[in-house]
């Protein structure tokens, strides 16, 4: 039985529908409700996301004004256990620098061409490699008027894990290890002192698993170990300029020998070329940091290194890219490409020479 009729537009509908139509309406309006609080959230969460990436930004411009914790006032000195900061810097285009970082490399040259069935027309494409790295101060020593300058026990490790592009199988790991004493006895001026170790370890499925030119047994190949001893200087020669938007510039050398024995280390190795005991290394670097210091700011470095055992052939690498906060010698973020003609990154194909361009993203931790 119809009770009545109502209008909907220009069509009649009984009025027992009546209640269908309220209800279709109050699902509709509750759908827009839904969705205009689903778009609020959205909205919200980026607004958060936004404040949460200022704030980093913030705590991390803090972290360039403010000293360090954990300090032990010894007279007129201060004793920092964990510091921050090094005193001595990290190089910004060492290759085997320590870092935590993904360089994503394309070959342009190898002596060691290892084809993979994986990998497209069955060539070698390129190498990605992971380095999972932190260096420290584990005790630092300021005069209490200069926090800037001192004496500190400087620690350093990275494990590089070396993989091919495409199908990211492991074919190198490396473990790098260091124990230093560094210092910095002049604002412009850093020194450090190191016991430097490197040894290398076959990738899990380089053995049986790869189809290679490469001339290689690993049965009878012996796995490269060194234990060096090496000497660092490091110099901003623009500080006498008395400017400090134009001191810009640092300059490093490093001397590298190894020395038969044993320390508190264990037995010292220098292996396989027995005879082979001198290293060199040596670069520049420009920081040009922008006006706004929230912006950070660009680099470029330059590192050449040579050793004994590859009759001094010359290694050069090349970075350039962005890099922040704004302060020399802290714990910085770089995003960048990076060139390098040399000879491998993995230690283990050390007489083996190649290039390649990569892009990489690094942060010292």
């Amino acid at each position: 039985m119809v009770s009545g009729k109502i209008t909907a537009g220009s069509r009649d509908y009984p009025g027992s529908l009546q209640a269908v139509l309220n209800t279709t309406t109050q699902q509709s309006n509750s759908i827009i409700k839904l969705n205009q609080n689903r778009i609020h959230l959205k909205t919200e969460t980026v607004k958060n996301a936004i404040i949460f990436i200022i704030l980093l930004n913030g705590l991390a411009l803090e972290a360039q004004d403010t000293i360090d914790r954990f300090t032990i006032p010894i007279k007129n000195w201060d004793m920092q256990l964990v510091a921050r900061n090094n005193f001595y810097p990290t190089y910004l285009a060492d290759p085997l620098g320590i870092r935590f970082g993904v360089s994503s490399q394309t070959m342009l040259y190898s002596d060691f061409d290892h084809s993979d069935r994986v990998n497209q027309d069955g060539t070698y494409l390129g190498k990605l490699v992971v380095n999972s790295g932190v260096r420290f101060s584990l005790f630092k020593f300021s005069p209490q008027n200069n926090p800037n300058l001192g004496v500190e026990v400087d620690l350093g490790v990275t494990i590089p894990t070396v993989m091919r592009a495409g199908n990211h199988d492991v074919i190198g790991l490396d473990g790098i290890y260091y124990f230093a004493i560094g210092a910095r006895p002049a604002e412009w001026l850093a020194l450090r002192f190191s016991k430097h170790h490197i040894c290398t370890h076959v990738g899990d499925e380089f053995n049986d698993k790869v189809i290679s030119p490469t001339d290689y047994d690993f049965l009878l190949m012996q796995l490269p170990v060194r234990d060096d001893f090496i000497l660092s200087a490091a110099a901003k020669p623009l500080y006498f300029l008395g400017k400090e938007q134009w001191n810009i510039l640092q300059v490093y050398g490093d001397f590298g020998f190894f020395l038969p024995g044993k320390d508190f280390m264990g037995g010292r190795q220098n292996k396989s070329n027995r005879d082979a005991y001198l290293n060199l290394q040596g670069g520049m670097e420009v920081e040009y940091w922008f006006s706004n210091r929230y912006f950070g700011g660009v680099f470029t470095a330059l590192n050449v290194s040579s050793y004994q055992l590859n009759a001094w052939s010359p290694n050069i690498s090349a970075s350039v890219g962005y890099i922040f906060p704004q302060s020399w010698n802290s714990k910085k973020l770089r995003i960048g490409l990076n060139y390098y003609n040399g000879r491998s990154w993995s230690n283990h194909f050390y007489n083996r020479k190649e290039k390649f361009v990569a892009f990489f993203v690094e942060a010292d931790i």
